[in-house]
């Protein structure tokens, strides 16, 4: 009798789960794109802006699109930015606010900055991963999540601050979405 009990519960959690999951998600239908190791990598960036700002329009660069009927997620592009190639405004955001668990979007011309930063960890070998950025009824939806060490790995004995850079070219509004 407690087994069923057990088991009814467990199964209402997990549908509940689910059905919030996908209402963060817009409705959309999801695919996971591999966004990079978390790592940041060169990138190119020259234009200054200001945080908060957010418009309408089309993404600029698709890369695919996963459905025609209205209300499918389209892939969109993306570049992990090395700290050396983002503006001035962004840098002085990350060296402030790069050891504590923040999310930012900083708004340029035709582009969005995603500042993630996961605050501090006990060791290295932890990193933030882009787990996919899609397109979905006029907001660019990004998906992140948390990558720690394997079990019994070698690491870093120090505390560190993971944190990643994405530039967006779009003009749309951005929602940023923890896994």
């Amino acid at each position: 009798m407690k087994k069923n009990k057990m088991m009814r519960l467990l199964f209402l959690v997990v549908a509940l789960t689910v059905l919030v999951v996908s209402g963060l998600l817009c409705g959309c239908e999801k695919e996971d794109i591999a966004g990079g190791s978390g790592q940041p990598v060169a990138g190119t960036a020259e234009q200054d802006g200001q945080p908060g700002q957010q418009a309408q329009a089309l993404p600029s660069k698709p890369s695919q699109q996963l459905g025609t009927e209205e209300g499918l997620a389209v892939k969109v592009d993306y570049e992990i930015v090395s700290y050396d190639a983002i503006p001035d405004n962004i840098k002085a955001l990350v060296d402030e606010h790069k050891k504590e668990p923040l999310v930012t979007i900083v708004d340029t011309n035709n582009s969005k900055y995603v500042f993630i930063a996961i605050g501090a960890r006990p060791t290295g070998g932890y990193s933030v991963v882009i787990k996919s950025v899609t397109e979905c009824n006029g907001i660019v939806t990004v998906v992140y999540g948390e990558q720690k060490p394997e079990k019994g790995a070698m690491v870093t004995q120090a505390f560190t601050y993971p944190w990643i850079i994405i530039k967006i070219d779009t003009t749309l509004p951005v929602k940023v979405v923890a896994e």
